[in-house]
């Protein structure tokens, strides 16, 4: 899990935002906006993962010793 800070002018636009990031990733959290400090507009904070279906499995090999292949 990673985590993603989305800073935008208003609500809508971190709503919109989150909505692309959905498309692509898996997204938790994002029910709560956080005032600027010292400025205008909204921080979001979102939990994000690749989806199972993208996620990278790794397998090593060994061609110089082949019986350590699993």
């Amino acid at each position: 899990m990673s985590r993603i800070r989305i800073m935008a002018d208003s609500s809508e636009e971190a709503d919109a935002v989150q909505a692309a990031i959905v498309t692509v990733l898996e997204v938790a959290g994002g029910d709560r906006d956080y005032p600027m400090r010292n400025g205008f507009g909204v921080r979001r904070y979102l939990e994000v993962q690749l989806p199972q279906a993208r996620t990278v499995q790794a397998r090593a090999t060994r061609v110089d010793r082949p019986e350590l292949e699993s």
